[in-house]
């Protein structure tokens, strides 16, 4: 399609036109500065020569009208609406409609998804809160507003964070019974509901829109090449959410009307009650063993810490006792003669070497962690030795506790076909501070932890 106005050009001898902004059915957007204010705008144009018809220059006149009664900060401001004669008395000569609005100065969400841009899921939800508090203003105008075309080419990001709606040359008026609404066919595919393609058009029309345009920013693929069930996006298939805002997503997607939200503040309001519940969530609960407070968890919807803090069963006077006899062969060593020494040093390294093992054995603490992707596990062994492992959450195949022929039950934790002892059978049992209740509680509140994240 041929340009209307090419750079530099100045239009009523006001605007000078900077770049071509996007070019589409229903016209060109141009960015432009304003002579007498300095400010950069926007101007959208429609040639009535290049119009596919009445239809276009009618939604162009709403579109303007409309603008021209919003005032929300997060819709750009209507400036001026003219339009100008084109070489009069000659073959070329034209109609030109013009609409002028502040410029907002970022990218669309679809240009920067082509860029490779991948949002998380608390990114997505952000968007949702901007675009649906946005949408609550519109439909409770007197009459309400439709937008009808809400996708990511019409939701500008600047580099702060805020959205921008544009585009409201779909726009209707909602002036009859808002459930049974009919209007021209208008919007665009993949982003369109089922009813939207008959023409009607109600107040989660623009919910399922909405919908279509986060899954597209969590996927990066339009929402039509996507599998579907039941004739509804299967977007769980391609992306793990969490499971509330999965759930809040599929009533936005909802093929039938009456199973979506009724309303925009009714989703505004459901997605604020799950962002509190998940604020609430992420603080840490710190929970002991009711039966052993040497175990102890810290514990949120998205963490989970462990702590296992035990000794053996050696008493001290074990301990002492072997520290008498390494004394004992020290003072043997000192009287002994020179060929007696290297006898007694092989007696002094087995009794040094048990003396270490059960200092290391003797007080030992259990770490375990986990989150929705990670686990690890690290032992200390009398604060002079640890070790540690670490993988993913997705590969815990369960923690059990289970019964041997001796009666002591370890604790473990398998990834996999790997096992990974919280617990080792001796530190089990009655000469123990570790019972066989204890680690049936462990296991019951590690199990319960894991069910929702995995």
């Amino acid at each position: 399609m041929k340009l209307l106005h090419g750079q530099g050009e100045i239009i009523a001898d006001r605007y000078q036109i900077v770049t071509l902004l996007g070019q589409g059915g229903m016209g060109s957007t141009y960015a432009a500065v304003d002579f007498r204010t300095h400010q950069k705008v926007a101007i959208k144009v429609v040639s009535l020569r290049t119009a596919r018809d009445w239809k276009t220059l009618e939604l162009f006149e709403r579109e303007a009208q409309v603008l021209a009664t919003l005032n929300h900060p997060l819709i750009p401001n209507y400036l001026d609406y003219f339009q100008l004669e084109v070489e009069e008395d000659s073959p070329n000569s034209d109609c030109r409609f013009y609409l002028v609005q502040e410029l907002v100065e970022g990218e669309s969400l679809a240009t920067l998804v082509e860029r490779r841009w991948q949002p998380k899921e608390a990114e997505v939800k952000e968007i949702a809160l901007q675009v649906l508090d946005i949408l609550v203003y519109l439909h409770q105008l007197q009459p309400p507003i439709l937008h009808r075309d809400i996708k990511p080419q019409n939701l500008i990001r600047q580099q702060d964070g805020k959205i921008y709606l544009v585009d409201f040359g779909t726009v209707q008026h909602m002036v009859r019974n808002p459930q049974s609404f009919v209007s021209t066919f208008v919007g665009s595919v993949g982003y369109m509901p089922p009813e939207q393609l008959r023409g009607q058009t109600v107040f989660a029309s623009d919910l399922y829109s909405l919908g279509a345009t986060l899954i597209f920013l969590l996927t990066g693929k339009s929402p039509e090449t996507l599998p579907q069930k039941m004739l509804k996006v299967d977007f769980r298939r391609v992306i793990k959410l969490s499971e509330g805002f999965a759930q809040w997503l599929d009533r936005l997607i909802a093929p039938v009307i009456e199973h979506r939200f009724q309303s925009a503040q009714e989703a505004l309001l459901k997605i604020k009650q799950r962002k509190q519940q998940l604020e609430r969530s992420k603080k840490n609960q710190i929970i002991s063993c009711p039966s052993n407070p040497r175990i102890t968890l810290q514990k949120s919807n998205y963490n989970l810490l462990v702590k296992i803090n035990y000794q053996a069963s050696m008493s001290w006077s074990n301990l002492a006792g072997a520290l008498l006899c390494f004394g004992s062969l020290i003072t043997i060593i000192k009287d002994s003669p020179p060929e007696e020494v290297e006898i007694f040093s092989v007696f002094i390294l087995l009794v040094s070497y048990s003396i270490f093992f059960m200092l290391v054995n003797f007080h030992k603490i259990t770490y375990l962690e986990i989150n929705p992707e990670i686990f690890k596990i690290k032992w200390t062994y009398f604060l002079i030795w640890n070790k540690q492992v670490q993988g993913r959450t997705e590969d815990i195949a369960g923690v059990l506790r289970y019964q041997k022929m001796d009666n002591t039950p370890p604790c473990i934790l398998w990834e996999g076909i790997k096992p990974h002892h919280l617990i080792d059978e001796q530190r089990v049992g009655s000469r123990s501070d570790i019972k066989p209740k204890d680690i049936e509680w462990l296991v019951a509140e590690i199990s319960d932890f894991l069910k929702p994240i995995q």
